[in-house]
């Protein structure tokens, strides 16, 4: 079971790296933060070549770095340095500088200025809606509560599938339950509007929608038993048992660790058995595709080590 399940997250972070080319200063941010020590010698180091680089390029990868030397501790005693950078760069006529700068002072500033610098960034056209939302929907879990709920109306004002995808991966009853009632009434509402779509091809399976629709529902679910109390399987379940469901997503959620898991502690083939079957008969109906198979077919083999 593990080698189909380990293809299908491997895919699914290429897919999730790929979405992420829309904002490629995270990307380079993550990289650095591999590369150097956030401590004052380094940082010091860092903004010495912002102001020593001789091209924009070079600049613009410095401050990638410094952007990723910025920590939540401030450990080293220098985020308000780096702040400070940040605010003049972004500041830049150059439209490449101030962009590359933007990123990291929206995430490195209180929740109501990170606001102001991100709308401010759509409106003059640094950013689209879509690298905003996501921007947005990225710090929701480091947002004071009084003011997650604002995030989340903003995310879902801007119509962004990318916003959404990136608020439920790494979704968890950390993120939501300190929430106040009213922001997790929020999101579920916002997850309500903006369900997973696979291609209309039914013959296609890509790893990325199947990993999109998985922690969709996870999040839905989890979001229902915060919000009213009803138990997660029950709402997974009812998805998985729509005989008008997409048996595609089927197969991407029971394929999942959430699935996997939920079949666990559920302990009874009775609740899968439909789910199962329809997953099972679209395996065989795609014959040509042997990663379908090998997924569906590590599936099955779970369900049946569970008792009738």
């Amino acid at each position: 079971m593990k080698s189909a399940l380990a293809i299908l997250a491997i895919c699914a972070s290429l897919s999730a790296l790929a979405a992420s080319a829309a904002v490629p200063s995270q990307a380079v941010r993550a990289s650095a933060l591999l590369r150097l020590e956030a401590n004052a010698p380094n940082i010091e180091r860092v903004r010495a070549a912002v102001r020593a680089a001789v091209s924009e390029d070079e600049q613009i990868h410095q401050i990638h770095l410094l952007g990723g030397l910025h920590t939540r501790s401030n450990a080293s005693g220098m985020n308000d340095a780096i702040v400070g950078d940040l605010r003049a760069l972004a500041a830049s006529p150059s439209r490449r500088i101030a962009r590359s700068a933007t990123f990291p002072l929206a995430q490195a500033v209180g929740a109501e200025e990170a606001i102001e610098i991100l709308m401010r960034a759509r409106e003059s056209g640094l950013m689209g809606g879509e690298e905003v939302a996501g921007e947005l929907a990225r710090a929701l879990r480091f947002v004071p509560r009084d003011q997650q709920l604002r995030y989340v109306q903003l995310i879902a004002a801007e119509p962004s599938r990318y916003a959404v995808d990136v608020m439920v991966s790494s979704f968890d009853k950390r993120l939501l339950d300190p929430m106040l009632p009213e922001t997790r009434h929020a999101i579920g509402e916002l997850l309500r509007r903006t369900r997973v779509v696979f291609p209309q091809a039914i013959g296609s399976f890509g790893a990325g929608d199947a990993f999109r629709y998985a922690a969709w529902l996870h999040a839905s679910a989890l979001t229902a038993q915060s919000v009213s109390g009803r138990p997660y399987a029950d709402s997974v379940l009812a998805q998985l048992d729509d005989p008008q469901l997409d048996p595609r997503k089927i197969i991407a959620y029971l394929g999942m660790p959430e699935g996997q898991a939920l079949m666990s502690s559920v302990g009874r083939r009775a609740p899968f058995a439909g789910a199962v079957r329809r997953a099972d008969a679209y395996a065989h109906a795609l014959p040509g595709s042997l990663h379908v198979k090998k997924l569906v077919d590590d599936i099955v083999e779970a369900w049946l080590k569970l008792p009738a």
